[in-house]
């Protein structure tokens, strides 16, 4: 389980990344970083109803996208707020497939430069 000062809870910490934060995108997966000024890197997690009217759906790609960030959460740099967000994907795409989500995680890490060198 993610401790809890490594999670985004406050609504206004959301707010704040979706007005200023840098977007990086991949394959179903999006995410926007932004400095949070702490020790510690937060994450949040945004699944919508277009994704999936299921929530069984929404959940289970919440789980998957946690479970690839906790897995990575000692090579990413500290002091960042980041926010995933997952898109519609295709039937066989990305909803049963964990593997593609620690893919598009790890390639969107890279791409915002948060894996310690």
């Amino acid at each position: 389980m993610l401790s809890r000062k490594n999670r985004l809870i406050k609504k206004e910490d959301f707010s704040s990344i979706y007005r200023g934060g840098k977007f990086f995108a991949h394959s179903n997966i999006s995410a926007k970083i932004k400095k949070n000024g702490l020790d510690q890197t937060r994450l949040g997690i945004s699944i919508g109803l277009k994704f999936s009217k299921k929530a069984v759906e929404r959940n289970r790609i919440k789980r998957q996208i946690r479970e690839a960030f906790q897995k990575r959460i000692g090579v990413i740099e500290k002091g960042w707020d980041v926010v995933f967000m997952a898109k519609k994907a295709e039937k066989n795409d990305l909803k049963n497939k964990s593997e593609s989500v620690e893919k598009s995680l790890e390639i969107l890490l890279l791409k915002a430069g948060l894996l310690k060198k």
